[in-house]
């Protein structure tokens, strides 16, 4: 069985990718390996009724985090949720486990100043 979250972003598919590959470079020890965090792209065909479901109105992007290392997943997990969150902004993000529920922040955050 897999285990798999989404990100549903009110953000744009560009501005998105920048937030993953900053959240790639700060901890490679979680992505490259433990974790795969898939390329931000536009929402498919389906997408903006899904995330409708979870409060999301305006999508504009989507992204997948996999685990990949069942064995050392919990070593990193929630730190790495919560750290998309801090990096997207807890207005623009919304993580769900598969797409059956909400992982929510443990806190709002402000966006991280990309520039």
């Amino acid at each position: 069985m897999s285990i798999d979250y989404f990100g549903h972003s009110t953000r744009d598919a560009a501005d998105a990718q920048k937030r993953i590959e900053h959240v790639r470079r700060a901890h490679p020890e979680w992505f490259d390996y433990i974790l795969i965090l898939y390329d931000a792209k536009p929402p498919g065909r389906f997408a903006a009724e899904i995330a409708r479901e979870f409060g999301v109105e305006s999508l504009k992007s989507t992204f997948m985090l996999s685990v990949n290392d069942k064995e050392r997943f919990a070593e990193c997990l929630d730190e790495a949720l919560e750290f998309l969150y801090q990096v997207f902004g807890t207005d623009t993000l919304t993580l769900t486990h598969g797409l059956d529920m909400i992982r929510p922040p443990r806190k709002p955050y402000a966006a991280t100043d990309l520039s």
